[in-house]
């Protein structure tokens, strides 16, 4: 067939014609008969240089508007030509750029030998060129080249669209995936994450962001970023007009840049990306009829470049997932709004519930009335009085149900707090007994409403029985005290007489004659006397202050003699005690039972704050400087900060309520003072407390 196309004198016109069509004939089937595109051009590669009987050939599949070739397939030409189809700038790339008639062009410069480039033309544009070795091809051979470069033009055409409509069937199936999986039930940002890490793989493109305006936020732009990684890279800015995504904002259209780096509308604080380089950048509005939500950015197309075909089809995604979008969104708003709203609803579940806590378990008496004199609240221990439950109270008339009345108690002052927005005060006594009454101090207070008028006010009845007793005990101490001080001058006074009666009732006796009379009746004054000089005694002790012997004492025989007291109590409570004395200690002028209650009291609070499994008490005793030393240190429940200023002072306790009188620490500050000492505290809650004490050495 190669000698068929040459021209011949013996074939004819028609003979040389037929051939031609004849080969187009077989090319056409060649073209049609496999699937894979690389393959058939392969194989039309091969028959046409057959026909054409040369060595070499090679077809470039690049159009005018691709980056970068698709592909090239080569049969027996120089490796040079691989070059070239691999460099940017080559002449075989700029031919399939360039526009080259359909005759063919006949190249004989250049690193090769010469060679015949036929375009690959279609009504849409070059699809690539087909380069045969050799010089310039015959009349016949042109007439066979041209139609077969079309047909091979053709089949590039169809074989891209076919990859095309693949592609586009693969996104629409990755765009439904997409859709579907914006479930309400997804968060906004998995919804997002979605949305967005489908779309770059579907256009294989190495990153792409959403840009969404932030309306709570002044109208800031947030872009989330999806890379490789599988993580999003965040980016704020408050220029919303910057860059071509700003532009997109601004103007509400797509906008493409396969240059953007010598765009001067790119602006790389908003358009570019954290570690990647941006060599191509596709902007496309997500918007409504009304607004716009935000912006899908396109970075790096793989392969190439982006095309206005890419434009209208991402165009075409982000109208079909906006719909999805804001029902999305609008869900999440709601959804947010709907947690504030539940965790307000449970915030006003739990302040109720704490006043109402408060309301019932404070110890006085309260209750609530409006103008009516209906109770509207009573807490459980004014109900207690009545025997009924606060519920059954409410909406009864106050004084019929809690003092069985039938009008208004007399003297009450509730009226004033009502007109006169007055807080009240009133003593109610109450006989529940012959020998002594219940005392009462009620309250009014006016509970102002939205109006600024009293239409509630609240009552506070505090029993004062105790206080009253208290008052009494203490106006009685008083008097004992006085009592007592009396009592000390008297004796002094009385105690001198009383000694000279008894010493001259002693001489009367030796010098009286054995009379039994007389005798009994000296002896009678002598026991007068002396019963007389023991009462005297007594009122004399009962007023003297305490009295401190100093004397030459070892601290750690305190202190040993201290934990023999309570060794039983700490196995009892399973108390692991630490004592570690010091060695050659220097004695102590002290007062060794006063010192030995310290020890005793300051290890008796540190047993009754204990409150872990493991119970540790460590005593330490040693010498600083020229003073004595000892830490009493427990690792218990410690003491609060505001609390720990007042520990020293007279019946202040950190115990429960009949666990401690409060003047143990008192005593054991006032007896360390006496010694001329001090006493440290060092407190940490949850970690335990130090007791410092530091007495001169003798």
């Amino acid at each position: 067939m190669m000698a068929e196309l040459k021209d011949r004198p013996v074939l004819s016109e028609s003979e040389a014609q037929q051939n031609i069509k004849s080969s187009l004939d077989v090319l056409n089937k060649l073209l049609s008969a496999y699937p894979d595109l690389q393959t058939t051009l392969a194989k039309a590669l091969r028959f046409v240089l057959e026909v054409t009987h040369r060595s070499g050939g090679m077809i470039l599949i690049q159009g005018p508007d691709d980056a970068e070739p698709l592909f090239w397939i080569i049969e027996g030409a120089p490796d040079d030509w691989v070059t070239q189809a691999k460099k940017k700038e080559s002449m075989l790339r700029m031919f399939c750029r360039t526009w080259i008639q359909p005759g063919g062009l006949v190249v004989t410069a250049g690193p090769f030998s010469p060679v015949v480039i036929f375009p690959l033309p279609m009504a849409t544009g070059q699809q690539g060129i087909l380069l045969i070795n050799g010089e310039e091809p015959s009349r016949m051979e042109s007439e066979f080249l041209i139609p077969a470069s079309e047909s091979l033009a053709h089949s590039v055409c169809l074989g891209r669209n076919g990859a095309m409509l693949f592609e586009i069937s693969k996104l629409l199936d990755t765009l439904g995936m997409i859709i579907y999986g914006l479930d309400p039930r997804n968060s906004f940002d998995e919804a997002m994450y979605n949305l967005v890490k489908g779309l770059r793989e579907s256009f294989t493109c190495e990153a792409v962001s959403l840009v969404m305006l932030d309306k709570n936020r002044g109208g800031m732009l947030v872009k989330k970023t999806l890379t490789e990684a599988p993580d999003w890279i965040y980016q704020v800015s408050v220029r919303v007009e910057d860059g071509l995504i700003g532009e997109c904002f601004q103007t509400r259209k797509s906008i493409l840049s396969n240059e953007p780096q010598n765009d001067e509308r790119f602006n790389p604080a908003i358009d570019a990306v954290p570690g990647v380089e941006i060599h191509s950048l596709l902007c496309v509005p997500i918007q409504t009829e009304d607004d716009i939500v935000g912006v899908l950015a396109f970075q790096n197309k793989r392969p190439g470049t982006f095309s206005l075909y890419d434009q209208q089809l991402l165009t075409t995604v982000a109208r079909s997932v906006v719909n999805s979008l804001v029902a999305l969104q609008t869900i999440q708003q709601y959804r947010v709004l709907n947690a504030q709203l539940e965790a307000s609803r449970w915030e006003l579940i739990r302040s109720r519930n704490t006043l109402r806590s408060l309301f019932d378990n404070l110890p006085e008496a309260m209750y609530i009335i409006d103008r009516s004199y209906r109770l509207i609240a009573v807490n459980r221990v004014r109900a207690g009085r009545t025997k009924d439950e606060p519920s059954i109270l409410v909406g009864k008339i106050c004084y019929e149900a809690l003092f069985g009345r039938s009008e208004p108690c007399l003297g009450c002052l509730v009226a004033e707090t009502f007109y006169r927005r007055k807080v009240t005060n009133r003593m109610e006594r109450q006989w529940e007994g012959v020998l002594e009454p219940l005392e009462w101090e009620i309250n009014s207070y006016p509970i102002i409403d939205e109006s600024d008028e009293v239409n509630q006010v609240i009552l506070v009845e505090k029993d004062v029985t105790d206080k009253r007793r208290l008052e009494g005990f203490l106006t009685q101490s008083e008097k004992m005290a006085a009592v007592g001080e009396l009592a000390a001058g008297i004796a002094h006074e009385i105690n001198n007489p009383l000694t000279v009666i008894l010493a001259n009732a002693q001489i009367l006796e030796r010098e009286l004659p054995p009379n039994e009379d007389w005798r009994e009746l000296v002896d009678l004054i002598s026991r007068a006397g002396t019963r007389a000089l023991h009462a005297v005694k007594g009122l004399l002790n009962f007023t003297r202050k305490e009295q401190f012997e100093f004397v030459p004492t070892d601290v750690n025989e305190t202190i040993e003699r201290s934990l023999e007291m309570v060794r039983h109590e700490l196995v009892t409570r399973g108390i692991n005690l630490v004592y570690e004395p010091g060695e050659n200690l220097p004695l102590l002028r002290a007062s060794p039972n006063h010192v030995q209650g310290v020890w005793l009291n300051l290890v008796m609070n540190a047993m009754d704050a204990m409150d872990k499994e493991e119970k540790t008490i460590r005593i330490i005793s040693y010498q600083q400087a020229n003073d004595v030393c000892v830490s009493v240190i427990d690792n218990g429940q410690g003491i609060a900060p505001e609390k720990l200023k007042r520990i020293f002072e007279p019946f202040f306790t950190t115990k429960e309520r009949d666990r401690g009188t409060g003047l143990g620490l008192s005593v054991c500050h006032r007896v360390i003072k006496q010694h001329g000492g001090l006493i440290l505290v060092d407190s940490q809650i949850g970690e335990g407390t130090t007791f410092n004490v530091v007495l001169p050495a003798y």
